[in-house]
């Protein structure tokens, strides 16, 4: 999970971004969101029994997948994804909003039914957890202040060049077993990097994907920067995926959300509701 202080930047940005939009998303024609989660299109539908009802446990406070709006009320994407699984399931769902570290707790308390925005499963955690498929995945990019010109962003084009990132990140050490010729420039905060970035500090960045889109399209850029070529998967590093939770015994529950989340990519409604939170596409 992020920091506090970036959480709250990036409910403010994707707040503004909703906002400007209003109720309208882009049709998953124009969205270029990538297909996260590979389809059999020949699995059967599973047959356990669901209850009448769901509570969704949310983090209530993790823009742009699940945050409180004004009206107290939750939103983002991974609750409209959720929901929208719900519906495909013809199940009626509510969310309920907690802290980050209660939500496990809260699960096994039967406080709730899915935990809806949880990091893939750790070693042991299937003992206690049934952990659907990916729906979403964190790249990591290169941004740039715009005007500059680089051949390329693979290393010998960097070579040389300062580039930064944050500190103790997937991101560190990534750039330190592939990019060992750039001058490496660590940075305590996204915050502090992004800013050296653009005030000529630093020739470039290297960030998770998603922040830097936010950050590249909301004030406290000054519209200085964009990102330099495509985003970068590493699943030993950086790029993790999220995904819903539900108690182990509840496998077949978790199978018909995996089930519901594959319907909605096919639909592209998926795409839709990435197009709805989020500013571009994280790849």
């Amino acid at each position: 999970m992020v920091a506090r202080m970036l959480r709250w930047y990036f409910s403010i940005a994707v707040l503004s971004l909703v906002v400007a939009r209003g109720d309208s998303v882009q049709s998953a024609e124009t969205a270029p969101f990538p297909r996260f989660r590979h389809v059999d299109k020949a699995a059967p539908a599973p047959q356990a029994a669901l209850p009448a009802t769901l509570t969704l446990l949310a983090d209530e406070d993790f823009a742009p997948f699940s945050f409180k709006t004004a009206d107290g009320k939750f939103s983002g994407l991974s609750v409209q994804l959720a929901l929208a699984a719900c519906a495909e399931l013809k199940v009626q769902c509510q969310v309920r909003g907690l802290p980050f570290t209660s939500l496990s707790t809260a699960l096994q308390q039967k406080q709730g039914d899915v935990i809806i925005g949880g990091p893939q499963a750790k070693a042991g955690a299937a003992q206690v957890l049934a952990a659907t498929r990916a729906y979403f995945y964190s790249y990591s990019a290169f941004l740039i202040r715009s005007g500059t010109s680089f051949a390329g962003t693979d290393t010998k084009s960097l070579a040389g060049r300062r580039v930064g990132f944050v500190q103790a990140s997937g991101q560190d050490v990534f750039l330190k077993k592939y990019y060992d010729r750039a001058t490496l420039v660590p940075f305590p905060t996204e915050e502090a990097l992004f800013e050296a970035l653009r005030t000529g500090g630093l020739d470039l960045a290297f960030a998770d994907s998603l922040h830097g889109n936010f950050w590249i399209k909301g004030a406290a850029s000054r519209s200085c920067c964009v990102q330099l070529g495509g985003a970068f998967a590493d699943k030993n590093t950086f790029t993790h995926g999220l995904v819903m939770l539900t108690r182990a015994q509840d496998e077949g529950l978790r199978d018909a959300l995996d089930y519901a989340l594959d319907k909605l990519q096919e639909k592209g409604l998926s795409a839709k509701i990435f197009a709805t939170y989020l500013p571009a596409s994280p790849f």
